[in-house]
């Protein structure tokens, strides 16, 4: 009797462990793919600044060849070919070039039914042009106002305003000056971004203009902090 109760008790635990794994094999395997994303958005951003980073060094090594070959031209030459360069690097002069226009404005259906048209939200003018920058874009302007890297773009007083200047009128006009104008209008029309003006009762429409783009100087001071001029003999 008790050999037959320890071999039924044995096959029972045989049978309910062969049924665990039979479950197991047979279950499909799940796997959240949420951190995989992020790292490889992480990783993009990081391939992007590494891209970036090596374009800076090689435009600081051909300034540097190009200061080696006009060691017998004038000092004021060089100095003033670099003041050029900076003042358009920074965004101080006007410049010119093919692009694409993004034109922002309150969705019709929504004016007709009588709803208030609510301001663009400076969040969703910030990730634009961080998109924009992401894709090619090279120099940027907002309404007629050049976009520099110091550029302000925040909530004052219930308006979305850069650099002091309101941005209430519509349509607002976003123009942006790349190498690759067809490109950029293609990746900004499949981004994510659009739904969210759409959710907000904004359309969004993208052109790419068959002639070149003129984008006005930065016209606002820039304050420059933590730098002083170096005198004659290392002194400040």
């Amino acid at each position: 009797m008790k050999k037959k109760l320890s071999f039924s008790l044995v096959t029972l635990i045989a049978g309910f462990m062969l049924a665990i794994q039979f479950n197991l094999v047979n279950q499909p395997v799940v796997s959240d793919t949420r951190d995989m994303w992020e790292l490889k958005n992480d990783l993009l951003k990081e391939q992007q600044t590494q891209a970036e980073l090596i374009e800076g060094i090689s435009k600081l090594e051909g300034k540097i060849a190009s200061y080696e070959t006009k060691k017998n031209e004038s000092k004021e030459e060089v100095l003033r070919d670099t003041l050029i360069e900076l003042k358009t690097d920074a965004g101080l002069t006007e410049i010119r070039g093919n692009g694409v226009v993004i034109s922002i404005q309150p969705i019709k259906a929504d004016i007709l039914l009588g709803e208030k048209v609510e301001y663009i939200s400076p969040v969703l003018i910030i990730r634009l042009i961080n998109e924009m920058y992401r894709y090619g874009a090279d120099e940027i302007s907002i309404s007629g106002q050049r976009y520099i890297s110091t550029s302000v773009i925040r909530d004052i007083n219930g308006q979305p305003k850069m650099d002091g200047y309101p941005l209430v009128h519509y349509p607002v006009e976003v123009q942006a000056i790349t190498v690759n104008p067809k490109k950029l209008k293609q990746r900004i029309e499949g981004s994510e971004l659009m739904d969210d003006f759409f959710i907000d009762n904004f359309e969004v429409q993208i052109k790419v203009p068959s002639g070149e783009l003129t984008l006005p100087a930065y016209q606002n001071a820039i304050n420059v902090e933590h730098m002083e001029p170096i005198m004659d003999g290392g002194e400040s």
